[in-house]
């Protein structure tokens, strides 16, 4: 009888042993469960992150050969180059598409010469209220000019420091399109919607209508938009067959002329891989002599991905 208790006993006491050490074995299961699953994790955010590293520097050397097929244009005669308005022109290396965009900076508003009534005419679609774009137009020409006198309706120290600015305007010109963000009444939405047609580079008061997009043709004297977008189609289609260029169809004097024109220009170079590589360089060119000076310009904006073009038209190859 005894004996039997003492074996029933180190029956119980072996099945609760069994049952703590079957509990830790699938505790350790669980917790190497665990492991393996967050090294499998960590392998395949490796493997991403590796890919994503190739796929970024694929692209940015796509991006980069962007720009040297402008240069190649630029290099052309005018039977084989590209016309400098904007058009998009792509093409597919590998898995890489390339997009690149070509601006000659004459086409555009240069910011330290342009007028007053180019400026608002600019402005209009953006700002449609009168004394708003007045007062805008006024304060970009008290930043740019070196007095301190105020214009009507514009901003000199006083204003800004009424607006809780912590200085006054420039007093000199634009530097870049984009200290316009400095000048007091312009916000972010205007300038995304303008700066793109804006420049510093070309110096002078007048635009060149054959490189101009078509909010900058908009700006003259006498514009209209189904005029302006004939003249567009048609200038880029006598280009395309290497026919004479077409005249203005409207009188845009005295703000037309090609002063400057084939000097300063804007690439813009994209390079895509599906889908969620994207890398967008922009260059500022100068073709002076043999050898075209290049820089790699920062963004109109800080992340901004989307500087707006005026082309349709593409070479696809």
């Amino acid at each position: 009888m005894a004996y039997g208790r003492i074996e029933r006993g180190i029956g119980s006491a072996l099945s609760s042993q069994r049952g703590v050490v079957l509990i830790t074995v699938l505790w350790v299961l669980i917790l190497l469960s665990l492991i393996a699953g967050n090294l499998s994790l960590a392998g395949r955010g490796f493997a991403r992150q590796t890919q994503n590293i190739e796929q970024s520097t694929i692209a940015t050397q796509a991006a980069n050969g962007g720009l040297v097929w402008a240069l190649w244009s630029l290099q052309q005669d005018e039977q084989n180059s590209w016309l400098a308005d904007g058009s998009a022109h792509r093409m597919k290396l590998g898995e890489v598409w390339v997009n690149v965009e070509l601006y000659d900076e004459s086409g555009k508003l240069d910011l330290n010469a342009a007028p007053t009534e180019l400026l608002d005419a600019l402005l209009k679609p953006v700002v449609e209220e009168d004394g708003r774009r007045a007062a805008l137009v006024a304060a970009i020409e008290d930043w740019r000019d070196e007095d301190d006198l105020i214009r009507l309706n514009g901003a000199e120290e006083e204003e800004y420091l009424a607006a809780g600015r912590k200085q006054g305007p420039a007093n000199r010109s634009f530097e870049s399109v984009r200290e316009l963000l400095s000048v007091l009444g312009m916000d972010l939405e205007i300038y995304r919607q303008v700066s793109s047609n804006l420049t510093v580079r070309s110096g002078v008061r007048s635009i060149n209508p054959v490189v101009a997009s078509f909010e900058v043709l908009m700006t003259l004297p006498n514009a209209s938009e189904g005029v302006v977008q004939g003249y567009i189609d048609d200038r880029r289609s006598a280009w395309s067959n290497r026919l004479p260029m077409p005249e203005l169809p409207f009188d845009g004097a005295p703000y037309v002329s090609d002063t400057r024109s084939g000097i300063f220009f804007t690439a813009i170079s994209s390079a895509t891989i599906e889908p969620y590589t994207r890398i967008r360089n922009i260059y500022e060119i100068t073709r002076r002599g043999q050898v075209p000076s290049v820089e790699l310009a920062p963004p109109l904006l800080d992340g901004d991905m989307s500087q707006p073009g005026s082309g349709e038209s593409s070479d696809e190859k």
